[in-house]
């Protein structure tokens, strides 16, 4: 078990191992002046956009070389990516993916952005979640291993999507489909552990090519939404939503001592970016706590490496839960679909106040504990200014937000 041998640790302790991984990581981030946004990825040569080598026939572990092959043309009378294949068949893609973060409200986004009459979800968990880019595409889920699925199998389940999408009441006058279609997986965001099993990488000990990387290749305009939550809450929410060691406050500290012990062994040894997506380090931690989901900043510079800020949205959850209808709307707008009425959503059901998959058992566990609070704020705050560093925005240092 994780936790064992690590229960007695005094909050001293704890404190030493919170500043040993800062101090690990303080080099690469403190080496070079605080950028102005995305200058900050203009100054990490070892990270940038990269071409693919294809040989023939290159896989490994089964696993489809995604970054060789070759993407179809998209219709131009489609605003959703599809295409014909030679046999007439129509296929399609998302054209947007809602990307994050776990417990940060993104299916009760996602439901909410579905409701629009021109948005469709797809097959997958709930109508919203695939599980193909970080997992089941390398044979994985959480925590098992399960059938691994190829491209084909993706496309699968925007099978019905892609029927409502061609029907003629998501056509126009001038025979343009206006319908899109999502993928709203917050897996994909972060969870980099397939990255050894991706050709490109084959025998190397940093990643080169992830998941952003593949998304790019497959559809370069891929709208991306990323709704991010208090780093600390985000964790207690997803301690107890997914049951996670022993279920009281006392508890959940003892496994954030734990986690955070894994990180810093980790950290002696390997980069941070290789450390959260360690296939070892992510199977201890979701016996433990998942503190690695709470690094924002680490996963944002890889998707604003690969993509333009003007193609991913980011939103905070308490802003969101605060303001839905402006929000939707500001998403809706993102998307390129029509504004609503006021009617209209309420007809749809867009401004139910219940929402999507609310932690109740949190509720009944009572409040965090405040060592453990105090712990939590000194290990996020530095990654925390990074992300409002990135984004221009200082909202993103959650000074506002209260404990919920």
């Amino acid at each position: 078990m994780v936790l064992r041998g690590h229960v007695a640790l005094t909050v001293v302790t704890v404190a030493a191992l919170v500043s040993v991984i800062l101090l690990a990581h303080s080099f690469e981030y403190n080496a070079v002046p605080r950028p102005a946004g995305l200058e900050y990825i203009k100054q990490k040569p070892d990270r940038k956009v990269m071409k693919p080598i294809c040989p023939p026939n290159q896989t490994l572990s089964g696993v489809e070389d995604l970054l060789c092959m070759k993407i179809p043309t998209f219709m131009s009378d489609y605003k959703n990516p599809c295409w014909r294949r030679k046999d007439g068949q129509l296929r399609c893609l998302p054209y947007f993916m809602l990307i994050g973060m776990d417990k940060s409200g993104s299916s009760d986004l996602f439901d909410r952005i579905t409701k629009h009459p021109d948005i469709l979800g797809n097959g997958g968990e709930i109508g919203k979640e695939t599980w193909w880019w970080s997992w089941s595409r390398y044979g994985y889920n959480l925590i098992n291993r399960v059938k691994t699925q190829k491209f084909e199998d993706y496309l699968n389940l925007f099978k019905h999507s892609t029927q409502t999408i061609n029907s003629p009441n998501k056509t126009d006058s001038n025979g343009f489909h206006f319908a899109i279609t999502g993928d709203g997986t917050p897996m994909d965001a972060w969870d980099f552990r397939g990255w050894t099993q991706i050709p490109q990488n084959k025998g190397l000990q940093e990643p080169k090519f992830l998941t952003p990387d593949l998304v790019q290749h497959v559809n370069k305009n891929m709208k991306l939404i990323i709704i991010m939550r208090n780093p600390i809450e985000r964790l207690y929410s997803d301690y107890f939503f997914l049951k996670l060691a022993g279920q009281s406050s006392e508890a959940f500290h003892n496994s954030v001592v734990a986690s955070i012990d894994i990180l810093g062994k980790c950290l002696s040894r390997h980069p941070m970016l290789t450390c959260l997506s360690g296939t070892k380090e992510h199977q201890c931690w979701n016996r433990a706590a998942r503190i690695h989901i709470g690094f924002y900043s680490e996963y944002v510079l890889e998707w604003l490496r690969v993509f333009p800020r003007d193609q991913i949205l980011f939103l905070r959850t308490e802003d969101y839960s605060a303001d839905l209808s402006g929000h939707l709307a500001k998403v809706f707008s993102f998307l390129g679909s029509r504004p609503l009425t006021a009617s209209e959503i309420t007809s749809y059901g867009i401004d139910l106040k219940t929402k999507k998959h609310v932690t109740q058992s949190k509720k009944t566990k009572g409040p965090m504990l405040e060592k453990t609070r105090a712990i939590l704020s000194t290990l996020y705050e530095p990654y925390n200014k990074k992300l409002a560093n990135i984004l221009q925005d200082n909202r993103f240092l959650w000074k506002d937000s209260k404990a919920r």
